[in-house]
């Protein structure tokens, strides 16, 4: 199985760069054209940021290792699923859209970028994607039962989900963990597929790569 990632984000509808543009995870759905070798051809990127982490766990890369040799020796982990969750104002814990086929640093790397105003600023992110690769729900489809998340903040015996931590591997060598795991990834699949994706007619944010 590839790796997957939980991660506890901010709540928004767009994730565009323009409902909160000094919150990084504002614009972890805000697509970003970047140019490849010799301008040949231009690449629309996703750029996920996890601002309360300074830097996610170092077993990752041995995680990583052990899945088919998915880290580069650069230290990029591959391929990746990078699911990003939120806690609405109605205290639900739910999923609001994910990466596929992501790229996952274990240390923030940055991205120059302008705000609305013409300042640079450099965006911190962890996890990138192509666009084509990710999808972010429509808000109420995130209430569907399948997108609820877990919690877990007591540790108990047993249980699993979201500890106070904001990025949650979903490992407890528990049957349920692993049952609920399972399920939920054939959910993404099956989404993936055939779902509505808010990223197919999002208008643009207002932030641009820097030139």
């Amino acid at each position: 199985m590839r790796p997957v990632y939980f991660c506890l984000i901010p709540y928004f509808e767009y994730y565009d760069g323009t409902e909160a543009p000094d919150v990084p995870e504002c614009t972890n759905f805000l697509p970003v054209d970047i140019p490849g070798e010799n301008n040949a051809e231009c690449y629309e990127l996703l750029f996920g940021a996890l601002s309360a982490k300074k830097e996610l766990p170092r077993t990752l890369a041995g995680t990583a290792a052990e899945n088919d040799g998915i880290i580069k020796d650069d230290g990029v982990i591959e391929d990746a699923t990078v699911v990003f969750c939120a806690k609405a104002d109605s205290g639900a814990l739910v999923t609001v859209g994910w990466y596929a086929h992501a790229n996952v640093t274990l240390t923030p790397e940055y991205l120059p970028m302008t705000d609305e105003d013409g300042r640079e600023i450099l965006h911190p992110f962890f996890f990138c994607t192509h666009r084509q690769n990710a999808v972010l729900l429509p808000p109420d489809e995130r209430f569907r039962p399948e997108w609820q998340i877990p919690r877990n903040k007591s540790h108990a015996k047993g249980k699993f989900g979201f500890s106070a931590d904001p990025f949650w591997l979903c490992d407890e060598p528990t049957p349920a963990a692993v049952t609920w795991k399972t399920a939920f990834l054939e959910k993404v699949a099956a989404y993936t597929e055939n779902g509505d994706n808010l990223l197919d007619d999002t208008p643009d944010g207002e932030e641009e790569p820097a030139t």
